[in-house]
């Protein structure tokens, strides 16, 4: 059964006409198919055109969150690195401040070592570290001098240069000799006063204020040792070249001694015992700690400087040896 396209009425399926409108259907059933046909194939179309839309809009919004996770990636990579170079920049600022700083607090130590400044409580450890420094320098380019010049008047044997170890052992040293000024004389001020307290950091200031000359000496000294010469033959030419080594050494160790001097007096408001007894207390007991330090801790460093001239002398005696 099927229906008639123009009224409904159900017919038989092999009917050419309808029986209640005599509708032609040979005539109605290809345009039918042909609708249907076209309708499917509408269908069709729009079906995959809405496929190809979603799919496009899909792409599309898959772009743009891709794109907008790579711009977000971008702008957090610049705001890294723009934080890296704010940071940097103000480390480098920061350096740059903290050295004027403390090259100011040495010109006003050096005009008026009394007068304290308010600064860092750091700068005095930077001064230590300076004039240690170039004391070693100091050693370190007469030594080298003195072997250079061996090995030159000498072809047939060779004695090297102090090692690195030993340089930083003569570094350490000079610290460690400074370290017994500093803690005598902070003990000093402690034990010997009955009144207030000086505090550590105070007294930290005020010694590395009142011994900022020693860096002007120290370095003098440094280009005195390279005005040493060896190669002479005269001794007392010798002698004249370490001249001026000597009584800038002379100078940096008097400069230290009246820093402790000084520092004593100025912390103690109400001494035990007199200021003067105080002074020679400290001095006195620094120069036991350099007596023990000579006995104990010197030993390896000596060791390591006789090395060189046992070695000098271990090859001149195989030198003449050989030929007797």
């Amino acid at each position: 059964m099927k229906k008639c396209p123009n009224c409904g009425t159900e017919i038989a399926a092999n009917a050419k006409f309808c029986t209640h409108c005599g509708y032609d259907l040979t005539k109605a059933t290809p345009a039918s198919a042909t609708a249907n046909a076209t309708s499917a194939t509408a269908t069709q179309t729009t079906t995959a055109t809405t496929q190809a839309a979603v799919h496009t809009s899909t792409a599309s919004a898959n772009q743009q969150q891709s794109a907008s996770a790579e711009k977000q990636t971008a702008s957090r990579s610049v705001a890294a690195a723009d934080t890296t170079r704010t940071a940097t920049n103000q480390q480098v600022q920061q350096l740059q401040s903290s050295a004027k700083n403390y090259f100011s607090w040495l010109l006003a130590s050096w005009k008026n070592p009394s007068c304290e400044v308010r600064t860092e409580s750091y700068f005095s450890y930077i001064s230590f570290v300076i004039e240690a420094l170039f004391m070693t320098l100091a050693a370190v380019t007469i030594s080298n001098k003195f072997l250079t010049t061996a090995n030159d008047s000498q072809s047939y044997f060779h004695i090297s240069k102090l090692a690195f170890s030993t340089d930083l052992k003569i570094f350490l040293c000079l610290l460690i000799g400074m370290c017994f000024y500093l803690a005598v004389g902070y003990a000093t001020c402690l034990l010997g006063s009955r009144g207030t307290k000086v505090g550590f950091t105070t007294y930290m200031k005020r010694f590395g204020q009142l011994t900022n000359y020693a860096i002007i000496v120290n370095l003098l000294l440094w280009f005195a040792s390279s005005l040493v010469n060896f190669s002479v033959d005269n001794f007392f030419t010798i002698a004249a070249s370490f001249r001026w080594s000597i009584i800038l050494l002379s100078v940096s160790v008097l400069v230290w001694q009246l820093g402790l001097i000084f520092v004593i007096n100025k912390s103690v408001t109400q001494p035990l015992i007199s200021r003067v007894y105080l002074d020679l207390i400290a001095v006195l007991v620094v120069s036991l700690l350099f007596y023990f330090m000579d006995k104990i801790i010197l030993q390896d460093l000596q060791t390591a400087l006789l090395s060189h001239a046992t070695d000098f002398a271990n090859q001149i005696g195989n030198l003449f040896g050989s030929q007797y």
